[in-house]
């Protein structure tokens, strides 16, 4: 349920901003930047994106307005709330570059699924240091694969657990459920979510009329959908979970088959290394129990469209692994992975930013 809050404006100020160097385990330099509070600051904000090639700003968006740029829009209103808020570049991607020059193609080797952590690791542990910003309050923001991250660093157990932890379409299964459930799993669970008169047929006319409502609804198009002969039937449906698990095993073989340091997706735009996409299929560690290290509160944000984490999967997940008094999860109606009316991409919602401002700023005595 989405707390509404009257009488709360968040400043359209400009935050001060100050860049900042930090070296990570195997001597990569992590760029990135601070903006700077309002005021004396409270605490701190680590920011940690998901998957994609993300600079600080983390763009990621439709409107075509400065909204896109998710973590930009929350750190003015984060440090509208007193905090200071660390920003910074993923491995591989360079910031206020043209499109053509933002990938290091030198890089891709390195962006495996435990550096990513590491350098976040090395953030973190900055963000605390009396070398770097001295923050005594921290406060860390994940959006989808940064929780594994996250998760990685708890499990390490290398640095001081955070003040609090705050999930944008956060995972607390294994990056493994995670994406069988994306390729095997979305398409036949959004067609059941069209039956809406429950007569166990999904028409052609309720595919139309309600994909936009479902996870599916992130392709924009209802045709791969639409029946032939005008419906799906249980039957169907089930052989569509049989094909798409099978699709599932080739892909898997596919990937496990080639070498580590290539490319990935490809030599033309390499986002990742191979290693980092083998994780997702073969890292079948639940999050939540990498998380059980901490006692840190967590407050997860789900949207009900969320077309890559589905929130009522991981609710079991932190009820095996977490005490109900150390999570909370918000579900946000109509909303998706970003937290806005995309099933995937943002901007996300005002009211909800403004709620993950003020949950961060209470969390270092605001």
């Amino acid at each position: 349920m989405i707390a509404a809050w009257v009488g709360f404006v968040a400043l359209s100020v400009q935050p001060v901003s100050t860049p900042f160097t930090v070296e990570s385990v195997d001597q990569h330099v992590i760029h990135g930047q601070v903006d700077r509070a309002n005021g004396p600051a409270r605490g701190a904000v680590v920011m940690v994106a998901g998957s994609g090639a993300f600079d600080r700003d983390m763009r990621f968006g439709r409107s075509g307005t400065d909204r896109d740029a998710i973590f930009a829009d929350l750190a003015g209103r984060m440090t509208s709330n007193g905090l200071d808020v660390v920003r910074y570049d993923r491995r591989g991607v360079r910031h206020g570059v043209s499109a053509l020059e933002a990938l290091d193609r030198e890089a891709y080797p390195g962006v495996t699924a435990d550096n990513l952590s590491r350098d976040l690791e090395a953030v973190y542990a900055w963000t605390r240091s009396s070398n770097g910003l001295g923050a005594r309050c921290v406060v860390v923001l994940v959006q989808s694969e940064g929780a594994a991250h996250a998760a990685g660093m708890a499990a390490r157990g290398e640095v001081p657990s955070p003040d609090l932890l705050i999930g944008i379409g956060a995972p607390l299964e294994s990056k493994a459920a995670v994406l069988q459930w994306q390729l095997t799993l979305r398409d036949a669970e959004s067609l059941e979510m069209m039956d809406r008169d429950g007569d166990g047929v999904i028409t052609n006319e309720e595919v139309e009329a309600n994909i936009g409502t479902t996870p599916s609804g992130v392709f924009g198009r209802a045709e791969p959908f639409l029946q032939p002969d005008g419906g799906w039937t249980a039957a169907e449906i089930e052989t569509l979970r049989r094909n798409q698990r099978a699709l599932f095993e080739q892909t898997r073989e596919a990937a496990l088959g080639l070498p580590d340091e290539d490319p990935y997706p490809d030599a033309l735009t390499p986002v990742f290394s191979q290693g980092w996409w083998k994780s997702w299929f073969t890292d079948d560690r639940p999050l939540a129990r990498l998380f059980s290290t901490w006692s840190t509160p967590m407050i997860l944000h789900y949207g009900s469209l969320d077309s890559q984490v589905r929130e009522a999967r991981q609710r079991p997940a932190a009820e095996a692994y977490l005490p109900d008094h150390q999570v909370r999860i918000v579900l946000h109606p109509g909303r998706g992975h970003s937290l806005g009316p995309h099933q995937l991409m943002g901007p996300m919602d005002e009211a909800i930013a403004d709620e993950i401002a003020r949950d961060a700023s209470r969390a270092c005595g605001g």
